[in-house]
């Protein structure tokens, strides 16, 4: 997502994502038996704005604000960037995302091989 060119609100003039200013939003990351599950806020960004990768044991979150409004009004865009280390242990193919009311949710569940299990204990 780093290499793709937009179209700054300001002047439209062509910028490239690794120009625009970049903020770490803050994250909350919970997890259980079944899933890791990461929150972060996405102010003013819009599903189609937002990338989430999961690659080589790591987790690339990337979202562009986009502001609507007049030319005056227009605010410069930011990106949204934060990248985690996740173990191994997370299921690909279990991999979701949800953006509602600015919240990016990603739900990271765990291989089954991955949840703790109960060991019956036998009278020897």
């Amino acid at each position: 997502m780093t290499d793709k060119v937009m179209v700054q609100h300001e002047g439209n003039k062509p910028q490239r994502l690794s120009e625009l200013h970049t903020v770490a939003p803050p994250v909350d990351i919970y997890e259980n038996d079944d899933e890791i599950l990461v929150v972060t806020d996405f102010p003013a960004v819009n599903p189609d704005d937002v990338s989430v990768r999961l690659e080589g044991g790591q987790l690339d979150i990337e979202g562009r604000q986009s502001y609507s409004g007049s030319k005056d009004e227009a605010l410069a865009p930011v990106l949204f960037a934060r990248i985690f280390r996740v173990p191994d242990t997370i299921d690909p193919q279990g991999v979701s995302a949800e953006l509602k009311s600015g919240v990016l949710r990603i739900t990271l569940k765990k291989s089954e091989e991955a949840k703790p299990r109960q060991i019956k204990v036998v009278a020897g």
